[in-house]
Order: C-alpha cells, then structure tokens, then sequence
C-alpha cells in the first residue's frame, strides 16, 4: 500500500514535470518563432533598404558619368578655341607688327595704326578674358564632378555597411531557425 502510493506520488511529480517541460518548450518555441519573424521583417526592410541604396548608386554613376563628359567636352572645346584663338591672336599680332614697321616712315600712318593697333589689342584682351571666364566655368564643372565623386563614395561606403548589417541579421536568423530546429528533434526524441 505504502509502495503503491508512493509509486503514484513519483508518477503525479513526473507528470507535472512533464507539463512543466512542455510549457517551458512551447514558451520558447513561440518566443523563438517571434524573433525569427522579428528578423525576418527586419532582414526584409534592410533588403529594401540596399535595394534603394543600391538603385540611387546606380542613377549616381549615371549622372556622375554624364557630368564627366559632359565636362570633358566642354574642356576639350574650350582648349580647342583657346588654342585656335590664341594662334589667330598670334597671326594677327604679327601681321600688325609688321604694318606699324612698315609705317613708321610716314607718322599720319603710323598715328593711324597706333590708333588701329590699341583697338585691335583691348579686343584681344577682352577676347582673352571671354576665354578665361570659359576655361574657369569649365573649371568649376570639374570640381562638380569631383563633389558627385566623393559623393559616390560615401553612398558606396553606406552600402557597404547596410550588407554587412544585412548580414549580421541573416546570421542571427538562421541560429534562430537552428535553435527551433533543435528543439523540434528533442521533443520528437
């Protein structure tokens, strides 16, 4: 009779060690299942996240590689004019250089062509400055591109850390799944 009851006494304490384990399991199971959602959805929103990052890289290579030859062209026109100008400046300097000495003899004529060569000379020089502006705004382009540049890389390093964030969270996941699934096998053994 003694044996008997405590026989019964061992199987109740058994039992509700049992339910006990069980509920201990299902809390951690439902808590495993919610973190494994958590990170999902956090996985998903940091997938969007590089994907719009990824997309804005993409339209700033674009936009950079627009600007760059843009700028390229520019300059390429503008030395090309500046190059061409200042020969013509040259040619035409020369060729005055040469009247005014073959003027010198006659001084109404070499008034004349002081007078001619002061003009000619204040419209070479406003030429000059017309192309400097050029070269300058050409210039300023270049700086642009610089600053979209470094722009660039910033927005390629904020990448670079959304993967590694991305990663770290994929991590966390799948030890999450591993846990679940451990748990699973132990209750099915």
């Amino acid at each position: 009779m003694a044996n008997e009851k405590k026989i019964r006494e061992i199987y109740g304490v058994k039992s509700v060690l049992d339910e006990a384990a069980e509920r201990i399991e299902a809390t951690w199971r439902e808590k495993l299942l919610h973190e494994t959602g958590d990170l999902r959805t956090e996985n998903a929103l940091l997938r969007a996240q590089l994907d719009e990052f990824n997309r804005k890289l993409v339209e700033a290579r674009d936009r950079n590689e627009r600007l760059e030859a843009d700028c390229n062209e520019r300059v390429a026109f503008i030395e090309e004019k500046f190059e061409l100008d200042t020969a013509s400046l040259e040619l035409e300097n020369n060729e005055l250089h040469a009247a005014s000495v073959r003027y010198l003899a006659d001084a109404r004529e070499l008034d004349r062509q002081v007078v001619q060569l002061h003009a000619e000379a204040e419209t070479m020089v406003d030429e000059i400055e017309r192309l400097r502006g050029e070269r300058d705004a050409a210039l300023k382009a270049q700086a642009e591109l610089s600053d979209a540049l470094l722009a660039q890389r910033d927005l390629m390093a904020e990448v670079a850390a959304l993967k590694d964030r991305l990663a770290v969270a994929e991590q966390r996941a799948a030890v999450a799944e591993a846990k679940i699934e451990v748990m699973t096998q132990m209750k099915i053994e």
